[in-house]
């Protein structure tokens, strides 16, 4: 699956268009006013006519012990539960959807973000895979953002079978103005079923009103079981916090979560 390049530590669900049953393949929102036209926009890349053979369309439900986004707390470190859309077109093309809600404190299960994305890759005579396109997030007032709580993003990339790298750049990242972001990703699979994962990653100011530089990184283990996949990461952020503004979470803590495809 291509799709959601920056939503941290997500599992992923593919499978050919067509099929009766989805098949699991092994890979890793808010109110606002623009929420209708993103959803509608969401809606028309998974029905752009009849999806060809070669097309990948995906579903899966995850639950997660907290929402880290590159290594910090968006959910005020609460547990979320989370339904993930994807589809990838024989000709490159993909788009995804994810949508949250967080078990709130006293206030039971609450909408908390919405993110939507769309690129398109290709793969090289390198063997390498060229990535590039856009995301948007929005979150509510449940992730303990202070002021800004969306932000667009242009990101292009290159990955491997093992090593992966990206950079992007955003013009109003959750209201602090101009950031670029990079993130250099290593992945490997001892057994069919397990997949480790360790990433770093930094988010540098360009604008506006922010300071210092803030970095990220996180150690994951994957283990998949036909549509059952079982998750494990440490997330770490350092640096900065204006970014974000976001009321504190620990700087390291451990992630738990357990995904269902669809």
């Amino acid at each position: 699956m291509h799709a959601r390049p920056w939503v941290e530590w997500r599992a992923g669900v593919t499978a050919p268009a067509g099929l009766p049953a989805l098949q699991a393949r092994s890979r890793a929102g808010s109110s606002s006013p623009g929420r209708a036209l993103r959803l509608t926009f969401a809606a028309s890349i998974f029905c752009i006519g009849a999806a060809p053979a070669e097309a990948q369309v995906g579903a899966a439900i995850s639950v997660f012990s907290d929402y880290r986004f590159r290594g910090n707390s968006l959910s005020e470190s609460r547990p979320v539960a989370i339904l993930d859309l994807s589809y990838d077109a024989s000709n490159g093309l993909y788009g995804a959807a994810s949508g949250s809600v967080v078990a709130a404190r006293g206030e039971g299960l609450r909408t908390l973000g919405l993110v939507l994305n769309a690129g398109y890759a290709k793969q090289l005579k390198s063997g390498l895979t060229i990535d590039m396109g856009a995301v948007h997030s929005s979150y509510s007032a449940y992730s303990g953002l202070d002021s800004g709580r969306s932000y667009t993003e242009l990101y292009a990339g290159l990955r491997g079978k093992i090593v992966s790298a990206r950079v992007g750049v955003s013009p109003d990242y959750f209201g602090s103005g101009w950031t670029a972001y990079s993130e250099v990703t290593g992945q490997l699979s001892p057994t069919r079923n397990l997949r480790l994962e360790a990433a770093v990653g930094t988010l540098v100011p360009l604008s506006g009103n922010q300071g210092e530089l803030e970095g990220n990184g996180r150690l994951g283990i994957d283990w998949r079981s036909g549509r059952v996949s079982l998750h494990a990461a440490i997330a770490a952020r350092g640096g900065g916090r204006n970014a974000y503004a976001a009321r504190r979470s620990s700087r390291a803590t451990a992630v738990l979560g357990v995904s269902y495809a669809l």
